[in-house]
């Protein structure tokens, strides 16, 4: 077990390798493996598919699915991995449609969010509530941030950054979900309350980290959610304002804005529409009419 479990997680990082060892050992137990002895490799794999396509749950039967396609070569078995792999993202499919409809129906607007955040007045839980709102960014974003009172020559590269500079903040992201594929992220938060607000969270300081456990230790990855959950306006997380403001994007038919939600979180914009898109409740239509050419949304200017 020990070696099998080794070599899946070899190279990688922390977070993920957790993740990893927990739907391996989920897998384990699904097949009544109690020998530690003896690895999943040993087994049918139509048994071990047979056996994973029990979990009811599609994004919980995904994460154990990826284990066996890292014990059993994929080009061997390429039929019998993309049947299940097939029906997998039907049913996730599935699921996100039906939570699209009532989260439809739950979440608050737009000009809501934009409201309560505009009358947010404790700093720590505005500035995280703009940077989610504004930026679309994601916990890891928020909970990794020091904030500084002023530019200096280098920033912790394993660290993301405020830096107070005149009447702005500029914005340095060096760790996100996809820094490896779209690298260090930097935006200039012109917006007078916000540097307000970022002034009045650092007081006297030089340099304050935004979050941090009660040791002074950096937050891990799991903890992410778990510390910026009072932070946030109206009771949200993360993933319920991206919804709103992809909403807003579909309302406004502006692409403009869907391509920057796009580029400040770090994702595809396939992505954000097949994951995030509360108004996205059914699959898009592969039927070309005449009667699309006719129904073309134009980009709106959107505040910053």
């Amino acid at each position: 077990m020990e070696r099998e479990l080794n070599r899946i997680l070899k190279n990688m990082t922390e977070s993920t390798a957790k993740s990893y060892k927990s739907s391996y050992l989920r897998l384990r137990k699904l097949l009544n493996l109690t020998d530690k002895r003896k690895p999943i490799k040993k087994m049918s794999l139509a048994d071990v598919l047979s056996a994973i396509e029990t979990i009811e749950n599609p994004s919980t039967r995904h994460s154990v699915f990826v284990i066996a396609k890292k014990i059993f070569d994929y080009e061997k078995n390429k039929d019998a991995f993309d049947a299940v792999d097939k029906k997998i993202r039907e049913d996730k499919r599935t699921l996100q449609v039906n939570k699209n409809g009532i989260l439809d129906k739950t979440l608050p607007t737009y000009k809501e969010l934009k409201t309560a955040i505009k009358n947010e007045i404790n700093p720590k839980k505005y500035i995280v509530s703009f940077l989610m709102f504004k930026l679309t960014c994601r916990n890891m974003d928020i909970a990794l941030i020091d904030v500084h009172a002023k530019p200096k020559e280098n920033y912790d590269e394993n660290r993301n950054h405020l830096i107070v500079d005149g009447l702005k903040v500029i914005f340095i992201r060096n760790k996100y979900k996809t820094v490896k594929k779209y690298g260090q992220k930097k935006n200039v938060i012109n917006v007078k309350k916000f540097t307000e607000m970022v002034k009045t969270f650092l007081g006297d300081s030089e340099k304050k980290t935004l979050f941090s456990q009660r040791n002074g230790g950096e937050i891990t990855g799991s903890s992410f959610a778990s510390y910026l959950k009072k932070f946030i306006v109206l009771g949200l997380n993360e993933g319920q304002i991206v919804k709103i403001v992809l909403k807003q994007a579909d309302e406004t038919g502006s692409y403009n804005m869907l391509r920057t939600i796009s580029n400040n979180r770090g994702t595809s914009i396939s992505v954000l529409l097949s994951e995030y898109d509360i108004s996205n409740l059914k699959p898009p239509s592969t039927e070309i009419t005449n009667e699309q050419t006719q129904d073309v949304k134009h980009d709106v200017e959107v505040d910053v």
